[in-house]
């Protein structure tokens, strides 16, 4: 009996086992299909997915790619060029292509694999990554060409949350306590606690690869400022740099996509008046119309004008990018929130838009892109603040009301500084709808280095530039908690803290949103430590000649394009620099 009994303990102990070992990969299943789900709530809908996929059914019945040919690109690098610090969408444009990811989001928010596999969810706190064989860096001196590793690729990560204070998304990867390279080609990342948008935050368009080897060749600072300190495992090899003029890069002939990029290279060109981009794009100096995170539907409509239906190719991408107000809230007058709600009351969304001739969509704290956590122009349009006609001026007075009870100088508010020319006739708009209120506020326009360098330093009061979006909701963190490495205003509250970070810690689709939501409302009814105002909706536009063009999303669409386009015919002037 007591054999029996035994051989009964072991059955059970057994089967007990096998029920542990079955509920642990039913808790990894789980916890992959919440990750899944969590991608998915911000894809598009079945119909705009249905129209990407007949989109990407006509490219290939474009015909074979074509290899040859220099692409001429419109661009405005900002000077910028390290990832950890970079988040300029002339940036990403141009130089951005030397670097690559481990995975991207490609059309429709789909997570696609880069220079690793998809990962493997060991569990809701580990992931493993595994590189592939075929990745090199680009041969140029410290890397001459070596294989990339899950050595580089811990390093990578973890740099975006090393000790400088420039460096923006240091709260990006601050849950994962552990990078460990396992083998040469294996990737474990193991998290303290539970962030959700883990895998969403590793493929982020700003998640490029930097080497041990070159911040210990030329140091960080090198790596933000110099072009030659530039050295990536991406599609293209920098060549040159000439400032607010010209950028060159030449094709990379060991990148791991086989066969691709199919250009040659390409060279950036620095357009910032519209009528000589514009004129520029008609004359055939350049292939694009616009920046990749920026078109205008006018400019598309003067194009075809000019040069036939045939002859321009318009496609709308759900870019994550906009342009907001960036208010510091460490300045008089702005450390009293009530100054804060007041301009957010009196500023008119609907004339700041108007302006962007369609480019630019009403957008609140999150972008609409970002489904579902984005409001739409609709849900905004009702929002104090948001509201036209007769809400409008019950905005203005409540405006009115908040302003005479905070005692505010309504002339000794700080000058408001640009980028200029970009944001010159929104600011004179804001100008004028503050005016509305009794605020006399100057305009102080710098270059767009300057506006930068202002933004990144704090040292503004109030200033208007554009604004990066993400894939997830957790961009307000990275934009506002009391450690967000883009919260440029110094903005800090607990209320709004705890809000964030419980969104970081939760992967239900619903309950996030329910956190989310409450983010936003407070943020547009308490506190408005950032005026927003807008989302871009990008109409890419390009000559005909160029196939394989895809939506993707992201601040630009250029990085996850470029590599798999061509010319089906290549235009004069393109054989060659």
């Amino acid at each position: 009996m007591v054999g029996c009994g035994d051989d009964d303990d072991d059955a059970q102990q057994q089967q007990a086992a096998a029920q542990a070992q079955d509920q642990q990969q039913e808790a990894v299943e789980q916890q992959a299909d919440q990750q899944v789900q969590q991608q998915q709530a911000q894809t598009a809908t079945a119909e705009e997915q249905q129209e990407q996929q007949a989109a990407a059914a006509q490219a290939v019945a474009e015909g074979e790619p074509k290899h040859g040919g220099i692409l001429r690109i419109v661009m405005s690098d900002g000077g910028i060029f390290d990832p950890a610090i970079a988040i300029h969408g002339g940036t990403f444009a141009g130089v951005h292509q030397i670097y690559d990811w481990l995975n991207y989001l490609d059309e429709g928010f789909i997570m696609t694999s880069g220079m690793a596999e998809l990962p493997e969810v060991v569990d809701e706190l580990n992931y493993v990554y595994n590189i592939k064989p075929n990745v090199y860096w680009h041969d140029k001196p410290p890397l001459d060409g070596r294989q990339f590793t899950a050595e580089d690729a811990a390093f990578g990560l973890e740099r975006f949350g090393f000790d400088n204070p420039e460096f923006v998304f240091k709260d990006r990867y601050a849950a994962i306590d552990k990078f460990e390279a396992t083998d040469e080609l294996t990737l474990h990342l193991q998290a303290g606690e539970v962030f959700s948008p883990i895998l969403t935050a590793v493929a982020e368009d700003n998640a490029l690869m930097v080497s041990r080897d070159a911040v210990d060749a030329f140091g960080d600072e090198r790596i933000s400022t110099d072009f030659e300190a530039q050295i990536g495992t991406g599609a293209m090899v920098g060549v040159s740099r000439e400032p607010d003029v010209e950028l060159r890069l030449d094709r990379n002939p060991n990148y791991y996509k086989e066969g691709q990029p199919y250009f040659d290279g390409y060279k950036g060109i620095s357009l910032g008046d519209d009528a000589i981009r514009i004129a520029s794009f008609v004359n055939g100096q350049t292939d694009f119309l616009n920046y990749q995170w920026f078109g205008r539907p006018v400019d598309l409509d003067s194009a075809i004008a000019e040069l036939g239906e045939d002859a321009v190719t318009g496609v709308p991408n759900p870019v994550t990018y906009g342009m907001a107000t960036h208010i510091h809230t460490e300045v008089e007058p702005y450390t009293d929130p009530r100054v804060r709600t007041a301009v957010h009351l009196a500023a008119d969304r609907e004339q700041l838009i108007a302006l962007s001739l369609g480019e630019l969509v009403i957008g609140g704290p999150i972008a609409v892109a970002i489904a579902p956590y984005g409001r739409t122009e609709d849900e905004l349009r009702q929002l104090p603040g948001y509201r036209s006609g007769d809400l409008r001026q019950e905005d203005l007075a409540e405006s009115r009301k908040l302003l005479e009870a905070t005692g505010v100088d309504l002339d000794g508010f700080p000058p408001l500084d640009i980028w200029a020319p970009d944001a010159s006739d929104y600011a004179q708009v804001l100008q004028q709808n503050l005016g509305e209120v009794g605020i006399n506020i100057g305009i102080n326009e710098l270059t767009t280095a300057d506006a930068l360098a202002a933004r990144q330093n704090r040292e503004f009061s109030m200033i208007m530039l554009g604004q990066q979006g993400a894939s997830d909701p957790d961009l307000l963190y990275n934009d506002l908690h009391t450690t967000g490495g883009q919260n440029y205003g110094n903005f800090s509250n607990p209320e709004f803290d705890a809000l964030v970070e419980k969104g970081r810690s939760v992967f239900d689709v619903e309950e996030r949103k329910a956190i989310y939501d409450e983010a936003q409302d407070r943020l547009l009814n308490e506190w408005n430590p950032r005026l927003y105002w807008s989302w871009s909706t990008v109409i890419v536009a390009f000559r005909s000649y160029l196939k394989g063009f895809r939506p993707t999303p992201g601040p630009t669409a250029s990085n996850a394009i470029l590599w798999g386009m061509w010319f089906d015919e290549i235009p004069e002037g393109a054989e060659q620099f």
